[in-house]
């Protein structure tokens, strides 16, 4: 008698196709469209700098509430805080660093003391790569565009940390992250490397 299980007959033997593969990688799709949106206008350090501040600023909002998915929320928060900065008289930058603030202030409230380390361990990722960026956003040009490649590649080791740990933000969040990221950092360098 053959016991052989027959994939016609029960579909959980069957192998995915290749759009249902494609499919499972959604997270670097959005990080890939991401880098597409974010670079087609050309890429210099103060773009990038400014998309790593606001990914820096996901993780914190994550940890101050508790909640992988605000990393998600944080992201078109994030741009709307810069464009609010880009079409005021108001600093966009100043705007991130302030929310970024009230984040710390709402997860001392809110979680209980023996948590703390995990948000200021995002605290000082947060203070980290806007430090750097902000040393890029005032340096000059071929400086600025490897300070800011490092800020980027940094924060995908960052993304690739979390993505392992699957702390703080979900996998999904972390490998979208780390494509942008990484892509960033990527095009950043080649483009600078090719004007020199």
């Amino acid at each position: 008698m053959n016991t052989t299980p027959d994939p016609a007959k029960n579909p959980t033997h069957l192998h995915p196709g290749p759009l249902a593969a494609i499919l499972a990688r959604w997270p670097s799709l959005v990080g890939l469209a991401a880098l597409i949106a974010t670079s087609a206008g050309g890429v210099d350090a103060h773009v990038t700098a400014t998309v790593i501040m606001i990914a820096a600023l996901s993780y914190l909002a994550a940890a101050a509430t508790d909640r992988p998915a605000a990393a998600w929320i944080t992201i078109p928060a994030g741009v709307a805080l810069v464009t609010v900065g880009m079409l005021t008289a108001l600093d966009a930058i100043l705007l991130l660093i302030l929310a970024a603030a009230a984040l710390v202030i709402f997860g001392l409230i809110r979680r209980p003391r023996p948590e703390w380390h995990e948000l200021g361990f995002q605290a000082a990722g947060f203070v980290g790569f806007t430090g750097l960026g902000l040393v890029a956003m005032m340096a000059d040009p071929v400086l600025a565009a490897h300070l800011a490649a490092l800020a980027a590649i940094g924060h995908g080791a960052w993304d690739v940390l979390h993505h392992r740990r699957n702390r703080v933000v979900g996998r999904s969040f972390a490998e979208f992250c780390a494509v942008l990221d990484f892509g960033l950092g990527a095009v950043i360098l080649i483009v600078t490397w090719l004007s020199l």
